[in-house]
Parts: structure tokens; C-alpha cells; sequence
């Protein structure tokens, strides 16, 4: 973009100087020399006493192109700084986003698909669901915590926050869910010294649990889709800016080539 300007600049004064050889030509030619044409220099005293206003100021846009040119210099050379760390910064923050977030969507990816498939496969089978609900209510924990350990280190915009803070929500949902499923394996046993109000609590959480966790698995599953369009959002916008500067950079190595 300097020198596209440099080289306006040029062709300005360049027309600029035409113009007044043009008037001086065409005067001397005219009959307009003859009248000085006793001076001491002839023709070129008067062409320059008659276009004198015309050359200083095509002097002084000259000297002002000269003037200037350091600073444009020094900006250019600040806006390469510039388009550099910036460009190093985008490409850092895109290089973590993968490292951090496609390991943990791969396992939330999966989580996902056991649920939804082993609910789905399991669910006319009453004497194999309860201990998939058993065996799948320890992954959702276990997800949940690192989930929770992410948020607290901040990791990611705040709409991923936003996104991961929900389904951390909602998998708590889902985990109180799948403990209540099996809460009469509790209510049933003479180990706990439970009232028979205490039983019915329980056992009255069960069933309900037994019919909310289809709509539990969605919510599930919602939200890890949610959450993983976020961060691909998120992902695909640093990488988008870092690009721009890879263009901003790529494109000032070529002017420089090709001066």
C-alpha cells in the first residue's frame, strides 16, 4: 500500500512538471518570449518569473514526498511488527484449542454414542440395563469431573464456558438419574437401617428415574453437539485471523521481492 502511494505521488509531480515544461513551451512559441527578450536569460527568466507560483508548489509537494517517506517507512515497519505477533498469537491460541479440545470431544463423542446406543439396545432387557446404568453412571462422573477441572482452569472463550458450564449441568442431571435408577439395590438391602418412609422415597425416585432417563441421554447428547460446534466455531475464527495475517505477511514478502 506504500508504494502504491509512493508511486501516485511520483506520477502527480511527474504531471505536474509536464505542465508547466507545457505552458513554458507553448509561451515560447507564442511570442510571449519576446518581450524579455533583452534579458539576461531570455525566454527562461520570464517562463520562470511567470510560472514561479507553480514551481514552488511542485517544489514543496517534491520536498514534503521526500519528508515523509522515513515515517512511511517506520509504519510500514511498525504494522509488520504488528502483523507478526499477531500472527504468532493466533497461531499459538489455534495450536492449543486442538491440543485441548479434540482429545476431549473425541471422548465426549463417545460418551455420547455409548449412551444413546446402549440405552437403545439395553432398554427392553431389565436384567442388563440396570448394571449398564451401573457401569455408564461411573463414565459420566468421571467425565463431569474433568469437565469441571477445564471450567476452573478457564479454558477456551466464554462461549465455550458457557457451553461447557451447561453440560456440566446437565450431566449432573444425568448422574443423579442414573444413581436413583438403581436406588432400590439400597432400599432392599438390611444393611441400611431404612424407614419404610425412607423406602418409598426411594423407591418412588427409582421409577421416575426409570422413566426421565431417555430425555436425560438427549439432554446428553444435545449438549456435547452444542459444545462441539462452539469450540469449532471458536477453532475455525482464531484460524480464520490467523490466516489473515499469514496473507498480511505473505503479501509484504513479495512487495519486497519485488522491488
Amino acid at each position: 500500500m506504500t508504494d502504491n502511494r509512493n508511486t501516485r505521488v511520483l506520477v502527480v509531480a511527474a504531471a505536474v512538471l509536464a505542465l508547466v515544461l507545457g505552458f513554458a513551451y507553448g509561451a515560447t512559441f507564442s511570442g510571449g518570449c519576446e518581450l524579455v527578450k533583452d534579458a539576461p536569460f531570455g525566454c527562461v527568466e520570464w517562463w520562470l518569473a511567470r510560472y514561479q507560483t507553480l514551481i514552488a508548489m511542485f517544489g514543496a509537494i517534491f520536498v514534503a514526498w521526500l519528508s515523509v517517506q522515513p515515517v512511511l517507512r517506520q509504519l510500514k515497519l511498525s504494522s509488520l511488527q504488528t502483523a507478526v505477533a499477531l500472527q504468532q498469537v493466533h497461531a499459538d491460541r489455534e495450536k492449543r484449542l486442538e491440543n485441548w479440545f479434540k482429545p476431549e470431544l473425541a471422548v465426549l463423542e463417545k460418551l455420547s454414542d455409548d449412551l444413546v446406543s446402549g440405552y437403545y439396545r439395553n432398554e427392553d432387557d431389565h436384567a442388563v440395563l440396570p448394571h449398564w446404568v451401573w457401569n455408564l453412571n461411573q463414565t459420566v462422573d468421571s467425565t463431569r469431573d474433568r469437565l469441571v477441572q477445564r471450567q476452573i482452569k478457564n479454558i477456551g472463550s466464554t462461549e465455550i464456558a458457557a457451553h461447557r458450564q451447561s453440560l456440566i449441568d446437565i450431566l449432573k442431571r444425568l448422574s443423579d438419574c442414573m444413581s436413583d435408577y438403581n436406588g432400590s439395590v439400597y432400599g432392599d438391602d438390611p444393611e441400611y437401617d431404612l424407614s419404610d418412609e425412607d423406602r418409598a422415597k426411594i423407591y418412588e425416585a427409582e421409577e421416575r428415574a426409570r422413566q426421565d432417563l431417555p430425555s436425560r441421554i438427549d439432554e446428553v447428547s444435545v449438549a456435547i453437539r452444542k459444545f462441539g460446534e462452539a469450540v469449532t466455531a471458536e477453532v475455525h475464527d482464531v484460524r480464520k485471523r490467523r490466516r489473515f495475517y499469514d496473507q498480511v505477511l505473505a503479501s509484504s514478502d513479495s512487495h519486497e521481492l519485488g522491488s
